[in-house]
């Protein structure tokens, strides 16, 4: 059975197409949200990979096709609407949740573990146990900073059961 490469551009953009399709509407839903998500974002790349490559394989009609008042139209409105989801992100300020987790991991390690319902001596023999130096008025950040790992590392570690 011989490929051809236009058969695999539009097999690859129709399939990934579907997968990246179903995520997405299961993402907004909160269905397995948080499977799905890294699927999603994968694939995502490997859609726009396949769309290129379809795109590619596919010139001489596209080129036709690009020049039609349809595809100008629409591409015009899609964009309009992008720009006005992303420009009304503007004015809202830093993301809540980066503002938490920063200030978590950037105040001293008691009161983060007081905001993560943690004991302070059942964190301290957890990070102690994976050898991890922690001095008593630290913070997550100077932890992770002390010992080369991620500030999340740090978390995982002391909020695991």
């Amino acid at each position: 059975m011989k490929f051809k490469l236009r058969d695999i551009a539009t097999s690859s953009t129709t399939v990934v197409f579907f997968i990246v399709g179903l995520s997405g509407v299961m993402l907004y839903f909160k269905i397995f949200d948080s499977q799905v998500k890294e699927l999603h974002e994968i694939l995502g790349l490997a859609f726009v990979a396949a769309a290129v490559l379809h795109v590619f394989v596919n010139w001489k009609a596209m080129k036709n096709y690009f020049k039609k008042k349809t595809f100008i139209s629409t591409s015009v409105i899609v964009l309009a609407i992008s720009a006005l989801f992303i420009s009304q992100t503007f004015n809202q300020g830093q993301n809540p949740k980066g503002l938490v987790l920063k200030s978590v991991i950037n105040a001293p390690i008691n009161t983060s573990l007081q905001v993560l319902n943690i004991d302070y001596d059942s964190a301290l023999k957890k990070l102690e146990n994976r050898n991890y130096k922690v001095a008593k008025e630290e913070t997550i950040m100077a932890i992770a900073k002390a010992n080369s790992i991620s500030p999340f590392k740090v978390i995982a570690i002391i909020t695991s059961k």
